[in-house]
């Protein structure tokens, strides 16, 4: 049970302070719009952020990522030693995040083809 809450935990702070900087101010949209996340996803997937409404597209990837560093947090607090912690994270985080974004940036490739 305390890893249940540790993951929920995690994962709406982590997303409300992304909610919150990001996809609720007009200024920190324009500032993901430039960023190296946005940059991936029109290169990676070919995806056209004026045919997408840029609002729902990082308010997904929001959710994408809390749930990222939430999975991470989590599966890191079943070890005790620091160093284990640190190289479990460090090899979690870069699958996880291909995987999570390929679904992603496939849903959205779609929708984008559908506009």
């Amino acid at each position: 049970m305390n890893f249940l809450l540790t993951f929920v935990i995690s994962f709406l702070v982590i997303y409300l302070v992304y909610y919150l900087i990001i996809v609720s101010r007009k200024k920190g949209l324009e500032s993901f719009k430039k960023g190296a996340q946005a940059e991936y996803f029109k290169k990676v997937y070919n995806l056209d952020f004026r045919k997408i409404d840029l609002k729902r597209f990082a308010n997904s990837l929001s959710l994408t990522n809390a749930f990222i560093m939430s999975a991470v947090i989590t599966i890191i607090e079943i070890f005790d030693n620091l160093i284990v912690k640190m190289a479990v994270g460090f090899i979690l985080i870069i699958p996880l995040m291909l995987v999570s974004y390929k679904f992603l940036g496939e849903k959205y490739r779609k929708d984008d083809k559908n506009v």
